[in-house]
C-alpha cells in the first residue's frame, strides 16, 4: 500500500503535529475551523491533493494537511502532558513542543525521563514531571485549580483548541475534556447542553455561562463560583460578573443570556 493509499478515506489516523488545523477548505488561507492536538485519532473521509478531510470524535469536519497525520501504525496512549507545554525529545529530529492534554505512548521509563513513541513509530523522551498517567477522567474538580493555572495567559485564536490558542467555546471543550465530560465544538451547540439556568443567582462552580443578544449566543464562559468566570477573551483569564468584583465585565453581564448545567 503506498503512503497516499494508507492516507485514503476510509482510514484512521492520528496526529504527529503539536497541533493541527481544521479548514473549512483544504487551503492554508481558508478559516480555521478547529484544531485537533499531537496523539489525537481522527477519522479520514476524503482525501484531495495533500489535503485530508477529516472528522474529529466530537464531529467537527474540516481540512488537514497530510503531512499532519500517521496511518497504519499502532498508537497507544498510556500518559497525557499535563502542563501548558512539554519539550519532547525526538531521536535524530527536531523536538517538538507539545501543548496540554496530548496523549502519549510510554515504552520505558528512566531516571527522569519517559521514553516515548510517536505515532509515526520515531522514539524520544520527554522529562517525568511533564505528564500524568491517562486517566478517565484525567482531572479531578480538586485539581482544575491546577489546570486553570496552566492556562491562564494563553492568547485567544478563532478555532484554537489547545494552549497554543483557545477561542472561547474551545477553552470549555478542552477544560470538560480533561475531566471526562464531552461537550461540542461550538458555543451555539454548547448552549443547548444540559440543564437550563434562567438566573446568575443559581450558578454551580463547573456551569456554563452564555452571552449574546436577543438569544443568539456568541459567546461562552465557565463559572467557578461566587460569579468569577474562566473565558477565552482576547486571552484566558479570569473576571466577574459580580458589580462589587475589582474584576467585574459590565458589558458581560448585560449580555448574560442563561446558562447551563451539565452532568459530571
Amino acid at each position: 500500500m503506498s503512503w497516499l493509499e494508507a492516507k485514503g478515506p476510509g482510514n484512521r489516523g492520528v496526529v504527529c503535529r503539536p497541533v493541527a488545523p481544521l479548514r473549512a477548505r483544504p487551503n492554508p488561507r481558508s478559516e480555521l475551523v478547529t484544531q485537533e492536538i499531537f496523539g489525537k485519532r481522527v477519522r479520514i473521509e476524503a482525501v484531495r491533493a495533500d489535503w485530508s478531510l477529516c472528522s474529529l470524535a466530537d464531529s467537527s469536519r474540516g481540512w488537514m494537511p497530510l503531512s499532519y497525520l500517521s496511518v497504519g501504525r499502532a498508537y497507544e496512549p498510556t500518559h497525557w502532558v499535563a502542563k501548558r507545554f512539554a519539550i519532547l525529545k525526538v531521536s535524530g529530529r527536531s523536538n517538538l513542543v507539545l501543548p496540554m492534554a496530548s496523549p502519549i505512548q510510554v515504552t520505558e521509563e528512566s531516571r527522569g525521563a519517559l521514553m516515548v513513541r510517536l505515532p509515526d513509530g520515531a522514539s524520544g523522551s520527554i522529562p517525568r514531571s511533564e505528564v500524568l498517567r491517562l486517566d478517565r477522567p484525567g482531572v479531578s474538580r480538586a485539581g482544575l485549580a491546577r489546570v486553570v493555572r496552566e492556562v491562564i495567559g494563553t492568547p485567544y485564536l478563532w478555532g484554537g483548541k489547545s494552549t497554543f490558542g483557545f477561542d472561547c467555546s474551545g477553552l470549555v471543550q478542552f477544560i470538560f475534556e480533561l475531566l471526562g465530560v464531552d461537550v461540542p465544538r461550538n458555543s451555539c451547540e454548547q448552549a443547548s447542553s444540559g440543564r437550563l439556568l434562567g438566573s446568575l443567582k443559581r450558578l454551580r462552580p463547573l456551569d456554563l455561562v452564555f452571552f449574546g443578544d436577543g438569544g443568539v449566543i456568541d459567546h461562552v464562559a465557565i463559572h467557578l463560583g461566587d460569579l468569577s468566570i474562566l473565558h477565552a477573551s482576547g486571552h484566558v483569564g479570569i473576571e466577574s460578573l459580580d458589580p462589587g468584583s475589582r474584576l467585574y465585565r459590565e458589558d458581560l453581564r448585560v449580555r448574560f443570556q442563561w446558562a447551563r448545567r451539565l452532568t459530571l
